[in-house]
């Protein structure tokens, strides 16, 4: 099986940017495989990446850095010593900076400082300091909304560390989302632009999104039912029930009743009360209207 590193051979290296390990995707101390998205718990001291099992079994009664030996009371978890590799533009201590301050965690809680040092971190190409400036540039915590920035910020994130995908892809859509209250055609382009990228990637609910809006905005009926189709399949319920009506407005009588059936066997589970019962209304009037076609 191939190891993670022969998958990301064309990605740009992360050495130095998650942390100081000579490979970022291992545990300094046991050479372990360190999880995702953030890789590992970061010793303030000297930037080592640990995985949860060495920091558990290697710091209960240690009184220095296993690694670095510095003294554990003074600097491994200080944030003095973080700042100041922050300060000497280390970018894995510059996203640490960032999340104490979210946290309000030994430093006063500020999401206006948290986004000052997720940038500097960013510019210098740290993946996950990409994904939480994304999601304050969406809530428009610590910095002004941006939707712009957020999608680029999600899609830094992406090209930067294939791993990151799927919540680059979640942060995409929460961005699409955003956009769809406005009405403005450059809103609705760029809703329809990231949905149509994230049907791409196979994302139900941005076939659902983009189905929404053919079958609303355009009135294409085929390709909302092709979409609806795709989202159904993959259990969105929604989706279900916008196959079934697209299917009747195309006359599509057969299909219609299939997914009528489906959407029935759901019993539209986990919709909010009030759509269930419009769109099992819509689907009822629909079976009734097929019964006497017969």
């Amino acid at each position: 099986m191939a190891s993670r590193g022969s998958s990301r051979s064309s990605e740009p290296s992360l050495k130095g940017i998650l942390s100081t390990n000579d490979d970022p995707d291992l545990c300094a101390l046991c050479l372990g495989e360190l999880p995702m998205p953030t890789g590992s718990a970061v010793l303030y001291c000297c930037g080592k990446g640990l995985c949860d099992r060495c920091v558990s079994s290697r710091f209960s009664a240690a009184s220095a850095c296993p690694v670095c030996k510095s003294p554990l009371s003074s600097s491994s978890r200080g944030i003095g010593a973080l700042k100041k590799h922050a300060k000497k533009g280390r970018p894995w201590a510059q996203y640490h900076l960032g999340l104490v301050h979210i946290e309000g965690c030994r430093v006063p809680e500020s999401d206006f400082e948290a986004v000052r040092w997720l940038r500097k971190a960013s510019k210098q190409g740290h993946p996950v300091a990409f994904l939480l400036l994304s999601h304050h540039h969406i809530d428009g915590i610590g910095c002004a909304l941006n939707l712009s920035e957020a999608k680029k910020c999600a899609e830094h994130a992406m090209s930067i560390h294939g791993p990151f995908t799927a919540k680059s892809c979640d942060l995409l859509l929460r961005v699409a989302a955003a956009y769809s209250p406005m009405k403005t055609v450059e809103a609705r382009k760029e809703m329809r632009s990231i949905l149509a990228f994230l049907v791409g990637k196979g994302m139900r609910q941005a076939q659902c999104g983009l189905a929404m809006m053919l079958r609303n905005e355009d009135k294409d009926y085929h390709n909302a039912e092709k979409l609806f189709a795709l989202a159904a399949l993959q259990g969105d319920v929604h989706a279900a029930h916008g196959a079934a009506v697209s299917c009747w407005d195309l006359g599509e009588y057969a299909r219609a009743n299939f997914w009528s059936k489906v959407f029935v066997k759901t019993k539209g589970e986990g919709m909010d009360p009030d759509r269930r019962e419009e769109c099992m209304e819509k689907i009822e009037n629909i079976q009734l209207d097929l019964r006497r076609l017969r």
